[in-house]
């Protein structure tokens, strides 16, 4: 295959604006950082084609860019990180999606999003070839039109689905949620996003899913500090694993941290590792992320990720 992954999800010029207090109307807080004005190349789907293509894992993100894609040095990173950009779309007259990431000093945030090129009103359709070459697709939040089609082309494929959730109701209505997760081999969410899919099937329990449908392998749940669990299909049975965080050596910023967790479980999952071993690679990488400012900064090589899993899971520093 050409590709190892390929993702939908909007690319983001982030921003981080770090304040004190946190902003109210009326009211003035002082931004914190001297840095608040530089652009860190981001967006769900971009943060986790970086850091695997760090880990020499292929991968194509299907984006729109708007007319400074080459101004604002968007183009360039993709080449020097080594990012496909045969399914980068230039959208003349706009500009590329981008985000205000407002934080407090206990990494709360407040999200401001500007979705320029990515915007639902200049979706063109995708090419099938891409998803022939391409060995599994990793759905992230992009708009509605982008993701429907998304999903016709990878079950069209055949491609085993993994589902990155994220909290945008209106990109992942309930209607649209059970369609996916229904297609699913297997999906990501915090706490918060896993009760509303829960809602969204109208299930008692995430457990139950499993009885219902028959490509889903697991699910897993992120809880910040607290590690990650897991419900893994194995056979008959449907079991059930908990892996905990691996502490970073100083933390800077927790933004990127979820996609960070995905991208190193994709990167076990496409080495044919277990779950459990896919979700302390996931693990593993998230803790480099948090290390710098911006989504993807300090994402690891194979050699320094192989170390930190090497020392933390396999050694016994990690219990």
């Amino acid at each position: 295959m050409k590709y190892d992954v390929i993702t939908s999800g909007y690319c983001s010029m982030d921003r981080i604006i770090r304040i004190n207090p946190m902003a109210k109307i009326g009211k003035t807080s002082i931004v914190q950082n001297d840095d608040n004005a530089n652009i860190r190349y981001g967006g769900c789907g971009i943060n986790v084609a970086t850091s695997l293509s760090r880990l020499n894992k292929k991968t194509l993100p299907i984006i729109r860019v708007g007319e400074d894609y080459e101004s604002n040095g968007f183009k360039a990173f993709l080449e020097t990180e080594k990012i496909s950009t045969e399914a980068t779309k230039k959208i003349s007259g706009v500009g590329t999606s981008g985000c205000y990431l407002i934080e407090n000093p206990s990494s709360d945030h407040m999200t401001l999003f500007y979705p320029g090129a990515m915007s639902d009103k200049y979706f063109n359709h995708y090419d099938s070839k891409w998803f022939f070459e391409s060995k599994l697709a990793l759905m992230t939040v992009a708009s509605k039109t982008d993701n429907e089609y998304f999903l016709k082309e990878t079950l069209n494929h055949n491609l085993p689905l993994f589902f990155g959730s994220k909290m945008d109701k209106s990109a992942f209505p309930p209607r649209f949620i059970k369609r996916i997760i229904s297609s699913c081999t297997g999906v990501f969410a915090n706490e918060k996003e896993s009760e509303y899919i829960r809602t969204s099937m109208k299930t008692e329990n995430l457990k139950e899913l499993f009885k219902t449908i028959p490509k889903l392998d697991f699910i897993i749940i992120t809880k910040g500090k607290l590690g990650s669990y897991a419900m893994v299909r194995e056979g008959e049975q449907i079991e059930e694993y908990s892996v905990p965080i691996v502490p970073a050596k100083k933390f800077v910023d927790a933004v990127g941290s979820g996609d960070a967790y995905i991208a190193g479980f994709l990167y076990g999952y496409l080495e044919k590792k277990t779950v459990k071993e896919c979700m302390q690679y996931g693990a593993t990488l998230a803790s480099f992320v948090i290390e710098g400012m911006g989504a993807t900064t300090t994402a690891p090589s194979i050699s320094n990720l192989e170390n930190r899993y090497q020392i933390s899971f396999l050694q016994g520093d990690i219990k």
